[in-house]
Order: C-alpha cells, then structure tokens, then sequence
C-alpha cells in the first residue's frame, strides 16, 4: 500500500461497490431460502411449542443460548479492532477496522435474535422492559439476565453510532463519485448525500469529528470488557458446578475476542479476492490478526488449565467429579476438540510459513469458529446435566428444529454482510489515505493569532487547490503570517497538525459527553433505584436497595448516554444536519485533493494570489 496515491485508494474502494453480477445475487437468494426455512421452524417451534426442541429435564439451556452467547463474542473483535487497537495506535487495523465494525453490528443483531427464539412465548418478551404499567411488575435489576439485556442493548447501539460516524467521510467520497458517474438524481447518488450529512472535510468538521471519534473509542473500550463479563455472570452467579467460578469473566472476555478475530480471518480472506482489495488489505494485516489470535489462544489455554485447578484445589469434592465427567466422561469429546481447535492449532500461528499461508490461515479461523461454538454448548449443557444429584443427571441432542434454527442465524449474518460488502465501503478511506497525508506534512510553526475558521459569504474569498497536504499546511502558515485570519480548509483526511498551525481550541463536544455521562450514571442508579422500591421485594437475600449490584446498570447508563450526548455534539458543531454542500466545495476535495479557502477585501485578491505562489497550488479560483 506504499505505492498507492489518494485516488488509487478511493478507486479501490468504491470501485468495489460496482453493480454485482450473477454469482452474487445467487448467492443472496440462497441465503435468504435459509432464512426463511429457519423462519418457518422458528414458526413450527412457536406453535407446538419447545418440545420440538432438545430441551428437557435438567437441560433447560443449550442450543439456542449457546448461539447468543456465540454470536455476542464474534461481536467483540469489532470494538477490540475499531476502539481499543486504534487508542493503542495501531496503525495495521486501518484496513481490516471497517468489515469487523459491521461484523459486530450483524453479530449483535443475529445474537439478539435468541432470547426471542429460547423464550417460546414471543409475544411476552416486554415484561422484561423497564417501563410503567399498571401491573406494577418490574425487571429485577439484581438479575444477571437483565444486566444482559442492558450490556447487549447498549453494546449494540454505541457500535451502531461508532460505526456510522465512522462512514461518514467515506460515504461523502461515495457521494462524490457517484453524483459524477451516475448523476444527481441516481437512487445510489441520493442515498450517499443524505447519509453523508453534509460532509464537506472542512477543517472544522475534522477537529469536532476527531475528538469525537476518540471519546467513542475511549467509550467503548470498557464497554467491550463489560459485555461478555456480564453474559458470563448469566452462569457464574448460578451454585452449579462448572459454571460458579470467577474466572468467568476474563475467560469469556478472552474466549470472544478469539473467536471475533477467527471470523474477521474468515470473512476478510475471501473478501479480498472476491472485491479486488489485495492493495489494501495486504498478507501484513492477516499476519498481525494471527499474531493477535496466538495470544487469544493462550489466555484460553490458561482458562481451561486454571479451571481444572481449581476443581482440584478447591477440595470441593462435586466440583472435582464434575471436572473429571467433563474431560473423561461421555462429553470429554467436545472438551478435547475444543482444546485442540482453540489452542493447540492456533498455536501454530508460531510459524512463519502457517500465519503467511492464506489457506492455512482460512482453515484455522474455521476450525477456531467450530471450537469455540462447541465450548459454548460444552459450558451450556454440561454443567445443567451433570449437577449435584445423580438422580438428575441427563443428556441432551439437538433436534432437527434446533438446527435448522442456527443455520438460519448464520445466514441471517451472511446475508447481511454480502450486502454491506456491495452498498457501504468495506475499507475506510480516511484513515488509508491518512497514512499518506502523515509522510508529506513537515513541521512548521503556529500562527501568532488564532484564525477563525467561519468565511464571510459577503466577502471575495480565494480558493487554492493543492494535491498534497505538505502544501496545505505550508500554504496555511503563509496566510496568516501575511495577516488574513478568516480562512477554511478542505481535506480528505484529517490532519492534526492543522489545528495547531490554526491555533484551533478544544472541541466543546468533550463537555456535552462528560454530561451525557454523568446524567447516565445518575439514571441508571434512580432507575434501579426506583423500580427496586415500588414492591421492596427481598431477592436472593439481598434488601430492596443493593447498590454493588447496581453499578452494572449505572455503568451501561454512564456510556449509553455519554455516546449519545457525544453524537448530538459532533452533529451540532460540526453542523451536520444538511443534505447539500456549501458553495466553496470542490467534490475532489473528498478523493485526492486539499483546498483552502481564504477570506480577504477585493483590494487584498491580487496580493493573496502572490502570496500562496510558494506553496505551489495546482489551480486559484477568486469566488466574488
């Protein structure tokens, strides 16, 4: 990708969104027939009931919420790559960021399809909403089942607003693009400039725009940690053995982020033949997942090897049993595949030639998938049939229903990916053409003054057009060192050097989510609050009011809210509520070219033309 110009990469990209052929709309239709078969047995479940079902006596849990929990973890590689690498600066998750975003969105819609499909009565699933009724029959903010409708509700909606603000200057390119090939009236055309919001890559834009992208970032870090912490106390809050053990969390969280990177392996591999992306997403970025997973697999390793010492340490005789049923008995088969496809392959990631080799590297992120949906039903079934009492013990198969039911769930995924991967970018611009941007600037000093970022539409105003962004900037300080403090710049990518060149302040947009924040941990606190002292109900010995508890529903509250107070931030400062762009705009301006307009008297045009001569522009328009 070194080779590679501002234009080359956005042809790449948006080339990718061209009309699909034949293959792909087969593709599509057959996933959808899965669909609807799945539909069709979810329909043949609801009216005979869950009897149709493998669940029984004492296995109350098992194929259905193995593929929620299965379906949560996958969503976590997006926010690992998305949020955490880019705070880490990490600059290999450029490339493969955009497809695990909306991997995490499909993931969590896919996922949230269970609870539904396991609650056999569908049509009672508002019970567990907090809202008033007059039944005054309120969720049980004590109950780990309810924290995970908070941690999977807000785990969705903060990755939905992330990812879409994400888009934004890549779907302006789009808009660009297609308002030239197509036309302004084109369905594509249209579509684009009203997702786009108005996006122009004015300087303004890009200081708002930043920050807030960082405070979703810094938002969303611990929101990834929290979400499979809290799917994990659905069974650590239980006494069963096998499943009461602290060690859940950290291993539920670890076991996610593998199996996330595993299925962005799995997707990213054929999706980068299949698009033409081979300039972007290189052999580097698969080998830097492998890397990442070889770690992942360690951490599950150490899960499993600590679990057994601790049914051994613990001297609890039950648990003891249990963990010897679990790795000797009649489910041992599913414990070993898991050890072997979660640990032992992934392990050869080691290797040069494996993590290097597309095939192997394509082979070992399905064989992790299987792995890891396996340990999901061996921790699920296992422990509920093989409890305290012998007289209880059971088993458990899934049935043709259930089955079909799961297969649907990965169409359900694939066909929203396959259609992802044609209608957005799967690569995000921006951010590649900003690792260019990066080796063209020099430094150079700041302005004496701050510059106002605000033209006078009632003033002349000269516009100069430059194809390198070491230029903008050098052209910047030249104008304010010649005095004119009324200036704009454009730019396809974000380049930080600018507000300091410009003497910019900080983005206001901190304060409205530190606010947002604040108002969500005080509401989820009076929520619980609230609801817990309308019956005073004892639950789980544990009086009406218990705080520790609550802090689950505090914390969801504290970053639900600060994402959505940081999101009306960026669209009021950054003024994005327009469908159409201001005069000045150049539609190069989002592929390859930088511009920067300066406001100055009919008097000062000549002078100002001058005056940029150093800087080289390409080209100078005079607006009157």
């Amino acid at each position: 990708m070194a080779d590679l110009k501002y234009g080359q990469i956005n042809d790449d990209v948006l080339s990718a969104m061209g009309k699909p052929r034949a293959p792909f709309y087969f593709a599509v239709a057959f996933l959808g027939a899965l669909i609807g078969w799945a539909a069709l047995c979810w329909t043949y479940q609801i009216q005979l009931g869950m009897g149709v079902s493998g669940l029984n006596r004492p296995v109350g849990w098992a194929t259905y919420i193995t593929n929620f929990v299965f379906w949560v973890g996958i969503a976590h590689s997006g926010t690992l790559i998305s949020a955490i690498l880019y705070l880490l600066r990490a600059n290999w998750r450029d490339a493969v960021s955009r497809s695990a975003e909306a991997m995490t969105i499909f993931a969590i819609m896919t996922a949230g399809l269970f609870p539904l499909v396991h609650l056999g009565r569908v049509w009672v699933v508002y019970y567990i909403l907090p809202y008033p009724s007059q039944r005054q029959l309120w969720p049980n903010f004590l109950s780990p089942l309810v924290w995970d409708v908070c941690a999977v509700s807000t785990y969705f909606t903060v990755s939905l607003i992330f990812w879409l603000v994400g888009l934004i200057p890549d779907l302006a390119a789009a808009r660009d693009r297609y308002e030239e090939t197509l036309g302004p009236d084109n369905f594509r055309t249209k579509l684009y400039r009203v997702m786009a919001l108005g996006w122009t890559g004015a300087g303004n834009q890009w200081r708002h725009y930043g920050r807030s992208y960082l405070y979703f970032a810094a938002l969303a870090t611990p929101l990834v940690i929290s979400v499979h912490s809290v799917v994990s106390w659905d069974f650590a809050m239980s006494l069963l053995p096998g499943w009461h053990s602290p060690i859940f969390p950290p291993y539920f969280v670890a076991g996610a982020i593998h199996s996330g990177l595993a299925m962005v392996l799995t997707l990213l591999i054929p999706m980068r033949k299949l698009l033409h992306l081979e300039r972007l997403i290189e052999l580097h970025h698969f080998e830097m997942l492998a890397k990442t997973i070889i770690l992942t697999a360690t951490i599950v390793g150490y899960a499993y090897a600590i679990e057994a010492f601790i049914a051994w340490y613990s001297g609890d005789l039950v648990e003891w049993q249990f963990f010897k049923w679990r790795t000797f008995g009649s489910a041992a088969w599913m414990f070993w595949t898991c050890v072997v496809c979660n640990v032992f392959i992934p392990w050869l990631f080691v290797l040069k030639k494996v993590r290097t080799n597309i095939i192997c590297l394509f082979v070992i992120s399905l064989l992790i998938n299987v792995g890891m949906w396996l340990e999901r039903l061996m921790i699920l079934f296992t422990s509920l049939a093989h409890d305290f009492l012998p007289q209880n013990w059971g088993g458990y198969f899934p049935t043709w229903v259930e089955l079909s039911i799961t297969l649907g769930s990965f169409s359900f995924f694939f066909f929203w990916f396959f259609g992802f991967s044609k209608l957005l970018p799967t690569v995000p611009l921006s951010e590649l053409k900003a690792r260019i941007a990066d080796e063209e600037i020099e430094s150079t000093g700041c302005c004496d003054t701050r510059i106002r970022e605000r033209i006078d539409t009632l003033r002349p105003s000269v516009l100069a057009v430059f194809s390198n962004a070491g230029r903008l900037l050098e052209a910047v300080k030249i104008g304010c060192d010649a005095g004119f403090l009324e200036m704009e710049t454009y730019s396809p990518v974000k380049i930080d050097q600018l507000d300091q060149v410009l003497r910019q302040p900080k983005s206001p947009v901190r304060l409205f989510t530190l606010a947002g924040a604040l108002a969500g941990l005080a509401g989820g606190f009076w929520l619980a609050i609230g609801t817990a002292q309308v019956n005073s109900l004892i639950v789980g010995g544990k009086p009406p009011v218990s705080l520790i508890p609550y802090c689950v529903i505090g914390f969801e509250g504290t970053i639900l809210l600060g994402s959505l107070a940081n999101l009306i931030g960026l669209v009021i400062f950054a003024r994005l509520f327009r469908t159409k762009t201001s005069a000045y705009y150049d539609p190069r301006f989002s592929r390859d070219k930088f511009g920067l307009l300066i406001s100055c008297d009919a008097a000062q045009v000549s002078q100002l033309r001058e005056i940029l001569q150093p800087a080289a522009p390409e080209e100078i328009h005079v607006h009157q």
